[in-house]
């Protein structure tokens, strides 16, 4: 008799902890926590043994103390029903957190926000206002031959970037990879990566990020043929910036990666409005495309189910039984400092490391059992994490694919988009 070993290895898993999404993850269910044994960044072993650990003893707390999670939902609910402005908050979910999550708000008439919305309606109404030419993954992996990284190294926000995208095995056309120029805007950046296989360093524009709105001004003059004032703009050589404008009106496909968390908010505006038309610009003679680096919690599946749903981004208030769009009014930070929400829902499957906001307004978490709180919520519901406990779906930072989630290990904690929807139904019950 032949007895065979049954592997605890799943291979070919994609991960939700970035908006990179990397799908060729092996991880191993065997122990006390998952384990990523190949193809894992530092960012996912950590989150996959921390959020997989699969608590299945965490219960819900009412006030601190143990309650089963029909008691929390009731509590959650009568706390809702009797708030006259409820904001929601965190948002780090997958595609079906977020359609329990939206369920929840329309229901509660509430304000719904993302963690990392500061950046996304900022960068989104320049956009709206001016256009934008985006490119995604794969024609990263295939075209571009010259990547300016404007603010960013990539790799702080989605650690596999390079590994993925530029320093591959091979391209599906006649572009070597190993051929690329990398050229980084910005000081104080991780730009070892940048370094290609045989060696060849990357071209790197020192100066304070502070500066940034300068420099892309000098990009956009001198793509423009127009003249630029000073011998050394930024401190560096008139030259070095001529250069950096031909090589990118001569690359065939040149691709500018940023990231808006990486700008000073108070120039945000002013940094994508700037890619945005030198990127136009480029595209007169050539072939120029943006990558904003995005979908880092959740970001980007939470705010296409709202988009699908509504019309509308996120920042939307649902107080007068409609949607409506207000990106400056309806900031939760902005609503809580001035007293104007008067409790507070967290939802976050996917961040265990993002608290809620300190407030003395009643609050109500919905997150992993690994969440650290600064303080006792009213109600904490701990939940499963999508592609670690159960099936979900994630859209990747380039919005053209959708990757679904496996459930790797059984838990006996509920999803956090039927946790959203347990409590409307409770909620449903107190209005009516």
């Amino acid at each position: 008799m032949t007895h065979e070993a049954i592997s605890t290895v799943v291979t070919e898993v994609a991960c939700p902890l970035c908006g990179h999404a990397c799908d060729d993850l092996s991880v191993d269910t065997a122990g006390a926590a998952l384990a990523v044994v190949a193809h894992g960044c530092d960012r996912a072993t950590s989150g996959f043994a921390r959020l997989g650990a699969g608590s299945n003893v965490a219960t819900p707390r009412i006030a601190g103390r143990a309650a089963t999670l029909d008691e929390a939902c009731a509590e959650a609910a009568r706390l809702l029903a009797a708030s006259a402005q409820p904001a929601f908050g965190g948002m780090a979910l997958d595609v079906s957190g977020a359609r329990g999550a939206m369920e929840l708000v329309d229901r509660a008439g509430g304000v719904i926000d993302h963690m990392n919305n500061e950046f996304g309606w900022r960068a989104s109404r320049v956009i709206q206002d001016g256009g934008g030419i985006n490119t995604t993954l794969a024609e990263v992996k295939n075209r571009a031959d010259l990547i300016l990284l404007v603010g960013t190294d990539a790799v702080s926000a989605q650690p596999r970037f390079f590994e993925r995208c530029v320093w591959v095995e091979e391209t599906m056309f006649d572009l070597q990879p190993a051929s690329r120029r990398i050229v980084y805007l910005g000081g104080g950046l991780d730009t070892q990566p940048g370094h290609s296989p045989d060696g060849r360093a990357p071209d790197v524009f020192d100066f304070d990020l502070s500066r940034m709105p300068e420099a892309l001004s000098v990009l956009n003059a001198l793509a423009a043929q127009q003249p630029v004032a000073g011998d050394a703009p930024l401190g560096i050589a008139l030259a070095r910036w001529q250069e950096l404008a031909e090589a990118l009106l001569g690359a065939k496909y040149s691709v500018i990666v940023w990231t808006g968390p990486a700008f000073e908010v108070s120039q945000l505006d002013l940094n994508v409005g700037a890619i945005v038309s030198l990127v136009r610009r480029l595209n007169v003679t050539t072939r120029c495309n943006s990558l904003p680096l995005a979908g880092n919690d959740g970001d980007l599946s939470m705010g296409a189910v709202h988009t699908w749903q509504t019309g509308y981004p996120m920042r939307t208030s649902y107080a007068s039984g409609a949607p409506k769009f207000d990106p400056l009014h309806n900031g939760i930070d902005r609503l809580l400092a001035t007293g104007e929400a008067d409790a507070l829902v967290w939802l976050s499957s996917l961040n265990d490391l993002q608290s809620p906001p300190a407030t003395g307004v009643p609050t109500i978490v919905i997150a992993p059992p690994s969440l650290k709180l600064a303080s006792e919520p009213q109600v904490f519901i701990p939940v499963a994490t999508p592609g670690m406990h159960h099936t979900g779906h994630f859209v990747r930072t380039d919005k053209v694919v959708t990757l679904p989630l496996q459930a790797l290990r059984r838990s006996a904690l509920p999803a956090a988009g039927d946790v959203a929807v347990a409590i409307a139904n409770r909620l449903k019950e107190v209005q009516s």
